[in-house]
């Protein structure tokens, strides 16, 4: 095979596609390979939750070559596989005999009527659908103490911790059960899973989910390049809402190229591509880099490490150094502005949306899970006390749109704007963690993920850095990318995959 499923971008792929050089059979070959080889045997990434019947994906692929070689395409990325995301919890039609779970029992058997508009759209462009990733449970919104990652239905074994938790590709010996929910030995989450199906070359690209950090989170710990796109800016229907206020979808790639393919089909551009703004260069961009010192998880969430530490403020400044010589304005120590964020759920209208639920109601999921507690109350999610506050929460529509409009402000105009136009920068430059994310996610802004290191002193996770924009403004946050990419030394796949001897994590 003339490609690597660990280091091919989609873009890759395309090329080889257009000189004929590999199918799209082929293509599908190769990663259902590598999802038998690592997903449950090998590794046990256990990434991927549910894969599309061999038979339908090699038919699929097959009548794509087909219109290939009749000299149609759909668009640029006809034929190429990906994988579906945060995850588990976008509707897919009864076609592809996909349950969409949400990583819940009581939606083990539950089918989508119709795909989510954002899938739709990907297999409208010809992409084929691999099958759906893992994903922590109910996104990440079920309770408190459990790893990201985790989910009922990513494993069959009852009690077994690490058989329904995801891996990270990057860290050699797994999970380190003392570690904390988030910790340095997690994937992230709640899009964990796809990250680590791309990282671990299960599939070229991802579509994803965020609500605060479900992209940027496991994209940073994947060595991903990710985007979230600006809040509205895609359609949310048919999958899993944690909020209104800052749901969104985006990619999970390799590459920016991928990241601007993936835009240029789920919020097309009126006139040009999301291509045209890949310059590969930081003429001209004036960046502001937060001081990372303010940039700082909760340890009850990431506890913390010297040598982590010690590593990260190492290369991130040699980077940022690196930036500027390369031509970017640069603003250092830009401090963070206080934060406020809200949650509302709209958790009936995406069940409706599903035959065969043994739920309707958020309240009917809480009783479910209490009365199916040795299943659905693992030691992977051992409580589900965000799902109880959000079955009981009440509040008008008077008094929700007075906060919310409150909350907007204070992120957005008094936020990140007031962060931007007080330093005369074009975008925001810092560490994926603490405050950071959730600023962007409260003023409903992209946010990005680009690679930057791997903790070779400490147990070898994947680090990046996120940047964010003002709304709309995805094209600053792929010129950055693109000229990060230049610039950068390249991005390595997992090593413990790259040098495979059969080892597999020992849990």
């Amino acid at each position: 095979m003339p490609f690597d499923v660990l280091t091919a971008t989609a873009s890759d792929l395309r090329v080889l596609l257009e000189q004929r050089k590999v199918t799209s059979v082929q293509l599908v070959q190769a990663y259902l390979q590598q999802i038998r080889t690592h997903n449950k045997d090998g590794a046990r990434l256990r990434a991927v939750i549910s894969v599309v019947p061999e038979k339908q994906l090699l038919d699929t692929a097959a009548q794509l070559d087909q219109e290939r070689e009749s000299g149609k395409t759909r668009s640029p990325y006809h034929g190429i596989p990906y994988s579906r995301a945060n995850d588990d919890n976008m509707w897919t039609a009864t076609s592809f005999t996909l349950p969409t779970t949400c990583g819940a029992y009581a939606l083990k058997d539950a089918i989508a009527r119709e795909n989510a508009d954002v899938v739709q759209a990907l297999l409208d462009a010809g992409l084929i659908l691999l099958g759906k990733a893992n994903l922590s449970e109910m996104a990440g919104f079920k309770g408190d103490g459990g790893y990201a990652g985790w989910s009922t239905i990513g494993g069959a074994v009852l009690n077994d911790l690490f058989f329904c938790q995801t891996q990270s590709p990057y860290v050699p010996d797994g999970i380190d059960p003392t570690d904390s929910w988030l910790g340095h030995s997690t994937p992230a989450g709640s899009s964990s899973e796809s990250a680590v199906a791309v990282a671990a070359g299960m599939a070229p690209i991802a579509l994803c989910t965020e609500t605060d950090g479900s992209i940027t989170q496991p994209s940073d710990r994947a060595s991903l390049h990710s985007l979230k796109l600006s809040v509205g800016k895609a359609s949310f229907r048919g999958i899993l809402p944690g909020t209104p206020l800052a749901d969104s979808a985006g990619p999970m790639t390799k590459s920016p190229d991928d990241v601007a393919a993936l835009l240029d089909i789920l919020t097309p551009l009126k006139e040009g591509s999301h291509y045209d703004f890949l310059t590969k260069s930081f003429a001209g961009l004036r960046i502001g880099i937060l001081d990372e010192k303010e940039c700082v998880s909760s340890p009850n969430a990431v506890r913390p490490n010297d040598a982590y530490n010690e590593q990260f403020n190492h290369d991130f400044n040699k980077a940022i150094d690196l930036v500027e010589k390369a031509g970017a304005h640069v603003k250092r120590d830009i401090p963070l502005r206080k934060f406020t964020i809200d949650t509302h759920n709209l958790f009936p209208e995406f069940i409706n949306g599903l035959d065969h639920s043994h739920v309707k109601t958020m309240q009917d999921l809480v009783d479910f899970n209490k009365k199916y507690a040795d299943i659905c109350l693992q030691p992977g999610t051992p409580n589900q006390v965000a799902l109880e506050r959000a079955a009981t929460a009440e509040m008008s529509k008077e008094t929700y749109e007075k906060y919310t409009a409150a909350l907007r402000r204070h992120n957005r105009e008094e936020g990140i704007d007031a962060m931007l136009q007080g330093n005369g920068v074009d975008v925001l430059i810092g560490p994926p963690r603490g405050r950071f994310n959730t600023i962007a996610t409260a003023a409903n802004y992209p946010i990005g993920t680009i690679p930057l290191g791997y903790a070779t002193r400490f147990n070898g996770r994947a680090f990046g850095l996120a940047v964010v924009a003002p709304e709309n403004k995805e094209s600053l946050i792929l010129k950055v990318m693109s000229a990060w990419e230049a610039a950068m030394p390249k991005r390595q796949p997992p090593p413990k995959l790259a040098k495979w001897d059969g080892a597999a994590f020992e849990k």
